[in-house]
């Protein structure tokens, strides 16, 4: 198997600005249901702190890296930052994993 045909697992952190956390989360609701669509995403989950009501988890697992690129360039992944702009306290933390024991 080679590299980018290996699952890939995104994980995105995501810290709402004071007041804004319940915007956040709605916005991330909606989206998850519409990223769980499409082909070759295996996993696609929500996940929000239980110690600071502000943050935000969102992990994805990819059939291969070439799943995730289709990902991102759907209409609605690239608008996503530009739409959360005013409710993000700084940018996203993204972080791209790969299986080495699974």
């Amino acid at each position: 198997m080679s590299k980018n045909d290996a699952q890939l697992i995104v994980t995105i952190g995501f810290r709402a600005k004071p007041g804004k956390a319940d915007e956040l989360e709605r916005q991330l609701r909606n989206r998850v249901p519409i990223s769980r669509t499409e082909a070759g995403i295996l996993d696609y989950r929500l996940y929000k702190s239980k110690t600071d009501e502000h943050v935000f988890f969102l992990f994805s697992r990819y059939a291969s890296e070439k799943s995730f690129d289709i990902h991102l360039y759907q209409p609605y992944s690239l608008s996503m930052l530009a739409e959360f702009e005013n409710l993000l306290d700084g940018p996203p933390k993204v972080e791209t994993y790969v299986s080495i024991l699974g």
